[in-house]
């Protein structure tokens, strides 16, 4: 007789899985229950049905399978459609210690079934430290370690991390096949774990566990023998982590109008959330506005920027939408009102990859933001306010059409340093890391001044 396929993708609607990790020993089919060295690993709840494993791979950031979300939204932008629970930190889930946290949002990988879920708050200090991406891919016949809060021989839902040991059979440009044992299975709750190797005694993330043949896992028909897992690579991958974890942007911006800057967040949940300056820390955060997900890179919907357009001294949300139109959303208070159309036309000016940057500050020293245009010609020119719009602007500066991206010779940056009201331009020179400051003479700026090196 044929024998039945277990083999369950991670899809699953009642619960993911994720991959057991570490030596197995001989007594236990999913490996062995641990306390001590993977405080990294993350107990993933997806509503009150589904669970996987994950690992903390940045400070707010646990790396998953996308298919542990299954039948819940998983939007680049936007939040869990289901309430998701994820316990980092803490091997036995009946302990207290570790870290429990609600997932704010969900950035999956385009071509790879893998996601990163943003935790509510960063997780810092020794006790609990994110895991690094390995830089090589793994080896046929390697042994990685995998671990997991999934199912075992025995038990439905097990309060204990389990790990075993898994062998590298074959992998391809984004897979790693391993074969598992006896005493080594990939089950339902284990999608999203790691597969590990040791690296001068400190674990790296080699691939995260996808589906599996769940032979001999309990609830499976007795005749599926099969152990074997296959795993998504991620070695290859700590560019896009790194790019995710830095799409949340900080903005110093004076909000309340005290005269002293404040941090402005664009959350990746589309948040903008203020947290104020209380003269030696910043207090919490406030959300003030939502829904601009899609306005962190400038590649997507749009950008966004803070700055004083009206002259009430508190700076207002400044929406540049990919349509080329700027609109106003004046601050009033605690939160920002509808907008108004000032400007428009600047469609391909939202990354400076095109036709050049826009930025927004002081430069007459009338207490109004202005605009400032930087063309990919490498000219300045400063666009006036006039109060309910920009006027056609003059020419200010010229030589800057490599310090538009900051990938080549270095970014510009505008900020009033000499205390006159009046905005003037920061060079950063990225070659030799000196930032300059060029003076605001009123119709231009001056040579510049070296005033540190970074």
């Amino acid at each position: 007789m044929t024998k039945r396929s277990h083999f369950l993708w991670a899809t699953s609607a009642v619960a993911a899985f994720a991959a057991l990790l570490t030596t197995a020993p001989a007594n236990a089919l999913v490996g062995t229950p641990t306390t001590t060295g993977l405080n990294f690993v993350a107990k993933i709840n997806v509503g009150d049905k589904t669970s996987c494993t994950g690992s903390l791979v940045a400070e707010q950031w646990v790396l998953t399978a996308a298919s542990c979300f299954t039948g819940a939204s998983i939007s680049t932008t936007g939040k869990p459609a289901l309430p998701t629970k994820v316990t980092v930190g803490r091997s036995d889930l009946t302990q207290t210690g570790g870290s429990v946290q609600s997932a704010l949002a969900l950035v999956p990988h385009a071509e790879r079934d893998l996601v990163l879920v943003r935790l509510s708050e960063r997780i810092t200090g020794p006790a609990i430290t994110p895991v690094p991406l390995a830089s090589t891919p793994a080896a046929d016949g390697e042994q990685l370690t995998k671990a997991g809060f999934g199912r075992t021989r025995t038990e439905w839902v097990p309060t204990k991390l389990h790990t075993g040991t898994f062998t590298v059979a074959s992998r391809t440009d984004t897979t790693v096949s391993l074969n598992g044992s006896d005493t080594a299975t990939v089950c339902q709750g284990d999608a999203g774990g790691p597969a590990l190797r040791t690296v001068d005694g400190s674990p790296q993330l080699v691939s995260v566990t996808s589906r599996s043949w769940q032979g001999g896992c309990l609830g499976i028909d007795p005749a599926e023998t099969r152990t074997g897992a296959v795993d998504t690579r991620v070695d290859d991958l700590a560019g896009w982590v790194k790019e995710v974890v830095a799409r949340e942007k900080v903005t110093p911006a004076d909000i309340d109008g005290d005269g002293k800057d404040d941090l402005v967040l664009q959350r990746i949940d589309g948040s903008v959330v203020v947290h104020r300056n209380l003269g030696t820390s910043f207090g919490p955060g406030t959300v003030m506005s939502s829904g601009w997900g899609r306005f962190v890179t400038g590649t997507d919907l749009g950008r966004l920027y803070f700055a004083d357009v009206t002259g009430d001294n508190k700076a207002d949300l400044i929406v540049h939408t990919n349509d080329g139109n700027i609109a106003v959303r004046k601050n009033m208070g605690t939160y920002f009102d509808g907008g108004t159309h000032w400007s428009a036309g600047w469609g391909r000016f939202l990354t400076g990859t095109d036709l050049g940057r826009l930025y927004f500050a002081d430069i007459t020293g009338d207490n109004k933001a202005d605009l400032i245009v930087h063309t990919n010609d490498g000219n300045i020119a400063v666009r006036k306010n006039m109060g309910t719009y920009f006027d056609g602007g003059t020419h200010w500066s010229a030589g800057w059409g490599r310090f538009l991206t900051g990938s080549d010779q270095g970014r510009l940056r505008f900020g009033d340093t000499t205390g006159d009201g009046k905005a003037d331009m920061y060079v950063h020179t990225i070659q030799n890391g000196e930032v300059a400051v060029r003076t605001n003479m009123g119709t231009y700026f001056n040579g510049g001044t070296r005033m540190i090196t970074l």
